[in-house]
């Protein structure tokens, strides 16, 4: 018979250091965030030489180049616009539009009272319609785009998704319960390339929404 090995416990082993947890930044440290007037003054330089930006909450945004199906939709919107708000309005394309003092969402066109003289020395504020086109931005453009033209009480606000082909239209605008500090809009609507849409402000000025798709 053989004898049984016995096989001595294992050593024990030192305790495992539980893994670092990362810590805020040191006191001091915090984003820099642009006010509109900086963000002006950055765009008097080179800094920005061919490359469209936007300013959201302070932080400046580069967006990518639009494509075709993106300019064919801004120019057929435009023209749509521009028939529509004839008399007493100026259609912006890709301008500024300042919310606040921390936010130019640079909206792909924004209807507003008055003529182009009018803003020769001033960035609107206020506006009777902002539309945007959306092909990559759809996200953006539906939700944080969406509260800052609420917040800017822009009645309506339109936005063309190229992908969907279809056409949201945002109007109302009404802040949220009390401590949100935001505004909303009350209603959201979505049409499809067959229906018919109007501008609340220009209701005789009817757009098959197929009309405003490349």
């Amino acid at each position: 018979m053989t004898a049984a090995t016995i096989t001595p416990p294992p050593a024990p082993q030192p305790p495992v250091a539980p893994r670092a947890v990362p810590q805020p930044a040191a006191a001091g440290w915090s984003p820099r965030r642009w006010t509109i007037a900086e963000y002006r003054k950055l765009g008097e330089t080179v800094v920005f030489d061919g490359v469209k930006t936007m300013l959201i909450h302070g932080e400046v945004f580069t967006m990518a180049l639009p494509k075709p199906p993106h300019d064919t939709a801004l120019s057929l919107l435009h023209e749509f616009l521009r028939t529509a708000f004839a008399a007493g309005h100026y259609v912006r394309n890709q301008q500024g539009f300042d919310i606040g003092t921390d936010n130019d969402p640079g909206p792909d066109l924004a209807v507003v009272t008055g003529t182009i003289r009018d803003y020769a020395n001033r960035t609107p504020t206020a506006a009777v319609l902002i539309a945007e086109v959306s092909e990559t931005t759809l996200f953006m453009d539906l939700t944080t785009k969406a509260e800052l033209y609420a917040t800017a009480a822009v009645p309506e606000y339109w936005v063309v998704d190229l992908p969907g082909r279809q056409l949201h239209v945002f109007r109302d605008p009404v802040p949220l319960p009390a401590g949100l500090g935001a505004t909303a809009y009350r209603s959201h609507t979505t049409h499809a390339e067959t229906e018919t849409v109007a501008p609340r402000a220009a209701p005789a000025a009817a757009v098959r929404v197929a009309d405003l798709l490349p």
